[in-house]
């Protein structure tokens, strides 16, 4: 070997010996067992704690193949602490089969007496579930054979497994149970103190104990007999489609790994019924609260289309042929108008989501209620309590009148679902304000619908949709109708149907003056359908303003849109000024024509303005911002002035080439 060669040898060899040095400093240590590596490693040093306590688990993992599903120290400071953990946990966290999380199945038998399944749930092949604990993908798959030669694996998770419990004391035990199981034997389980005798009833009256005793993999969802501060269903309503309605069936649905409201089919989903169910979590303080939906889009004379939802009061519970959450009420049963709904359901309930609502309808004299009584098909659009708590509108919630007012642009005299808005296409409808619509767009993502709405110049969302009452449709909001708390600005980038006036004024700087709060601005805005409707009529100029270069142009052409003054001008104004001109024109101060003039036409269908001997539609009037007034327009005010001859946005190239070879000529003659 040449000399030349032996320092690149040694340089290789190093190289070896520094990634075999690293390999060892950073992979777990290779201690002679799994449970060796439990003993030495600190942040696992609770599990280790219990198993070496527990005699069955001890000799398991010292004898047999098994895997071990290890929650970490933090995860053990989650949960309380309770007497006969040592007896339950252990086992519970053992299987004695060898599995790397690619062998993992749809569930796995336990070492607990009974041997109730641990079971898994795989949203990605980095992003696995036991039960509802997470595993952390970067300290798991650590094989290590113990000292009888037997393969075994370790997994860390982030919770605790819970598995279920027998009461303390008690005189009978239950092994393993179905969900059937769970119910005949619930007064012998650990529940915290919740029955579920009503319901078992009804199952055993309607001889439908086959379907909690299914086998596979499957979600029940299990009304308790009575919780605080929630209405008291009669018995007899709870028949078997409501109890179909209570099954997902083949989804084990524990509550970390499901999608937030993923909707998945019900037992009741047939073919002249139609049932989903999803979940949901709301904070309230320092905690969290989970909730399950049961949503009939296809009802029949006896069971309305509608949302009913339940607190999920004991969450995550496994049994031997899926996962059990007790509820606080039955699923898909309607016994309440939209008076009793607000009133039974929420009013004596402060951490509820309308108590802030139902505090501003009293407030403001409680005659917003029979109203909503009186009317036989109503939807209620109900602003969240954070909608109400916003710091921005509390001046308002000062005057009552006003407030009163604003109710009645949160309800529309029919049944509205999501399902209904989307599937008449229905973008407008009239509230009970005269001339004051609300405006729906229906964003679509993946399985997911989310419905937003603008009425009296704010937009809110559907945080909560299809809530079923026996005269109509609550839809809870995030945001109170009618109190503006955007600047004009703001409304632009937020507002759906706005995106292109929004962008151009981005990219010309317009925008940039649009949040100064000391100037009142009243806007024209154009909608995405006129722009649209641009692009079909003149291709090349639309094109051309999109562009960067013609910012300026596209700048000039939305200020004459704008008006700046003292006062911002709504299309009342605007009519007013009209009739006292014996129905002539009215001046716009525009900030590009301080001269522009148009008519206005005021219709059962809306105001419209004459410009250039067209009538252009007010698709949106008096939109109300914190600092000025929006009115959204079905056409671009765009003129033969603006692309005469292809117009300044044709020519402004050409007119630079011109200015540059006047130069070029006035340099060459002169020097």
């Amino acid at each position: 070997m040449s000399s030349s060669q032996q320092p690149r040898r040694r340089f290789v060899i190093g190289l070896f010996l520094i990634a075999a040095v690293v390999q060892v400093l950073y992979r777990p240590a290779q201690c002679s067992s799994l449970i060796k590596y439990l003993s030495t490693e600190y942040n696992l040093s609770n599990i280790y704690s219990i198993i070496e306590r527990n005699q069955i688990a001890n000799t398991t993992i010292h004898l047999r193949s098994v895997t071990v599903f290890a929650p970490h120290n933090e995860a053990f400071l989650k949960i309380t602490k309770q007497d006969n953990d040592d007896e339950y946990l252990p086992c519970y966290h053992i299987t004695n089969v060898p599995m790397k999380l690619e062998q993992l199945g749809k569930s796995v038998f336990s070492e607990l007496d009974g041997n109730p399944p641990i079971w898994i749930t795989k949203k990605s092949p980095e992003e696995i579930y036991v039960n509802q604990a997470k595993v952390v993908y970067s300290l798991a798959n650590y094989e290590h054979n113990n000292t009888f030669g037997k393969p075994q694996v370790l997994h860390v998770i982030d919770q605790v497994l819970q598995p279920l419990r027998m009461k303390k004391n008690s005189p009978q035990n239950v092994y393993n149970p179905n969900a059937w199981e769970f119910m005949q034997n619930a007064e012998y389980l650990d529940l915290d103190s919740y029955h579920t005798n009503t319901f078992l009833q009804r199952v055993q009256n309607l001889d439908k104990k086959g379907v909690f005793s299914n086998q596979g993999g499957h979600t029940f969802f299990i009304p308790v007999d009575e919780v605080a501060n929630y209405p008291k269903v009669k018995p007899e309503k709870i028949d078997v489609k409501v109890i179909d309605a209570h099954i997902v069936p083949d989804n084990v649905l524990f509550l970390g790994p499901t999608n937030e409201d993923e909707q998945f089919k019900t037992l009741a989903f047939t073919d002249m019924l139609k049932v989903f169910s999803s979940l949901s979590k709301a904070a309230e303080g320092d905690k969290t609260k989970y909730y399950v939906s049961s949503d009939t889009v296809v009802g029949d004379d006896v069971h309305p289309t509608g949302a009913v939802v339940a607190e999920i009061v004991k969450a995550n519970i496994p049994v031997r042929n899926g996962v059990v959450h007790l509820i606080s009420r039955p699923l898909m049963i309607v016994d309440n108008n939209v008076k009793q709904f607000i009133e039974q359901s929420y009013k004596d309930r402060e951490d509820s989501a309308l108590h802030r609502f139902y505090e501003e309808i009293m407030n403001s004299g409680g005659d917003f209620l029979e109203k909503l009584t009186a009317m036989p098909n109503v939807t209620l659009f109900a602003p969240s309590n954070a909608a109400f708590n916003d710091q921005s509108i509390q001046s308002y919630l000062l005057n009552r009148t006003y407030i009163r007012s604003l109710l009645d642009l949160h309800i529309v005299n029919r049944r509205l679902s999501i399902d209904d808005i989307v599937a008449e296409s229905i973008d407008t409808v009239q509230t009970e304000v005269p001339r004051k619509d609300l405006f729906f767009n229906v964003v679509t993502n993946g399985k997911n619908r989310t419905l937003t709405l603008e009425g009296g110049g704010v937009n809110a969302t559907v945080v909560q949709a299809n809530l079923a009452a026996t005269n109509g449709i609550i839809h809870i909001i995030d945001h109170v109708l009618g109190i503006p708390s955007s600047t004009v600005d703001r409304k632009l980038a937020t507002d759906p149907t706005l995106n292109e006036t929004n962008y151009l004024g981005q990219v010309s700087s317009l925008n940039d003056q649009l949040g100064d709060v000391q100037k009142r601005f009243t806007y024209f805005v154009p909608r995405d359908l006129a722009w649209r409707r641009l692009a079909t009529d003149n291709p090349s100029v639309y094109k051309k303003l999109f562009m960067p270069e013609y910012s300026q142009v596209a700048r000039a052409i939305l200020e004459r849109h704008l008006i700046i003054a003292d006062k911002a001008f709504t299309m009342d104004d605007f009519r007013k000024e009209a009739n006292n001109n014996n129905n002539l024109s009215v001046r716009l101060p525009v900030v590009r024509d301080v001269s522009m003039y148009v008519k206005i036409k005021d219709s059962v269908e809306g105001y419209s303005i004459e410009w250039r001997d067209e009538w252009i539609h007010v698709h949106r009037s008096d939109v109300r911002c914190t600092n000025g007034i929006i009115h959204v327009i079905d056409k671009v005010l765009i003129d033969q002035n603006d692309i005469d001859g292809s117009g300044a946005i044709a020519t402004k190239s050409i007119s630079a080439l011109v200015l540059v070879m006047a130069q070029c000529l006035v340099f060459y003659y002169f020097n």
